[in-house]
């Protein structure tokens, strides 16, 4: 769901704790609304709160829609029809998709609170988009996505990489679906306040100009430092989010301590095995950095696809500008799978290009992400990660 960035404005949702049966009996909704509307969000009577998602979760969001309405809050219910979305790209004339998306600014001034509930039915939907039309799009959001980035609100989404879990999207990344369920139902049930203690522990290391570096048994080793902007954390409550200005996100499953990197200090190589983008999957991906930015990229498959995203965005989107350590217990990886997500146990995710809603100051018209199971990573002279595993 969050593979490629984190900075679409109305996919924003969450979902939280305690009261979530298991998952041989399916989510409990109404617990699973519950929760996330009077704990997570806190949502206040006369809130306008816009609840995103997916026809196959129409049902979720109309128990959203209730306990919304129970707290005193007022709904706006947003359909997003991925079919559509990609009809849209591919039929309406490229003068049209530069427009100024004037509809989603409006909206995101007006709402103060935002859930987003999804999933992925059809994981490379929109690998056979030509990357212009696309282009054409991400550029003419960037002033919302800039609005956005600044505006005091409040969201959450339900689904982290790959969304609620689905069989097609189990089966794009090797796994069965039934055991990426049940690990994303048990990780979304982890407390909250055992996650704050634990990601804080890793914040308190990620400061001014501390010096990371990132190794595997694969042949990375990058290293740069931390920026200036505070070290925050997602353990599933906008309450432990704390920004100056912009909005306080969290995505569920939660478990994460994340930074910005400091511009132009990102020096060395990073290899990654397996990554996917648009559905496609990408093997032995091998990044070099100087001077912060990508100088070359290369790829044993299918590295056309990212080669074009990077030709067609802005020349921001080479810089590593985020790093993510995950700390979930119960979210893992499946034996011979590439399901990875990012608050996985142990899991390095390196972020280029936009980072606002990190609170950076990379405007990027694009960004990316990648997941790196396996790695190593110091902070200073403290080992956080080792082969993968998180050690504290």
């Amino acid at each position: 769901m969050k593979q490629l960035c984190r900075i679409t404005p109305l996919v924003i949702g969450l979902f939280v704790v305690m009261g979530v049966t298991a998952w041989a009996e399916g989510p409990d909704y109404e617990a699973i609304a519950e929760n996330l509307v009077n704990q997570s969000l806190a949502v206040q009577p006369g809130e306008i709160v816009v609840i995103s998602g997916n026809p196959s979760e129409v049902e979720l969001m109309g128990v959203l829609q209730v306990a919304v309405a129970k707290a005193g809050g007022q709904s706006m219910l947003a359909l997003n029809i991925p079919e559509a979305n990609k009809r849209s790209v591919m039929e309406t004339p490229i003068e049209h998709l530069e427009q100024l998306p004037t509809a989603g600014l409006l909206l995101n001034k007006m709402a103060d609170v935002f859930i987003n509930v999804g999933s992925v039915q059809d994981p490379d939907l929109f690998a056979d988009v030509p990357e212009e039309r696309l282009s054409a799009g991400r550029k003419a959001g960037l002033p919302l996505t800039r609005a956005f980035n600044n505006m005091r609100s409040r969201s959450a989404t339900l689904g982290q990489t790959g969304g609620i879990p689905t069989e097609t999207y189990a089966a794009s990344v090797g796994a069965s679906h039934k055991e990426v369920s049940a690990i994303f139902w048990q990780a979304v049930s982890v407390s909250p306040a055992e996650l704050a203690s634990n990601a804080k522990k890793l914040t308190a290391m990620m400061t001014n100009g501390a010096v990371v570096r990132m190794t595997s048994d694969v042949g990375t080793d990058l290293t740069f430092q931390v920026d200036q902007l505070p070290a925050r954390i997602n353990a599933a409550r906008t309450a432990d989010v704390k920004v100056a200005t912009g909005p306080s996100n969290v995505w569920l499953p939660a478990g994460e301590a994340y930074a910005c990197v400091k511009k132009g200090s990102a020096s060395g190589t990073l290899v990654v095995p397996w990554t996917s983008f648009r559905g496609v999957p990408v093997k032995n991906l091998k990044l070099t950095f100087a001077n912060g930015r990508v100088s070359k990229l290369s790829a044993a498959s299918d590295v056309e696809i990212l080669e074009q995203y990077f030709a067609a965005s802005s020349p921001e989107l080479g810089d590593l500008s985020l790093f993510d350590l995950g700390l979930n217990p119960h979210s893992r990886t499946p034996t011979g799978s590439h399901y990875y997500s990012w608050e996985m146990d142990g899991m390095v995710t390196l972020g280029l290009g936009n980072n606002g809603w990190a609170g950076g100051d990379n405007e990027s018209d694009a960004a990316l992400s990648l997941h790196v199971p396996g790695s190593t990573l110091r902070i200073g002279d403290k080992t956080v990660v080792k082969n993968g595993k998180l050690g504290m």
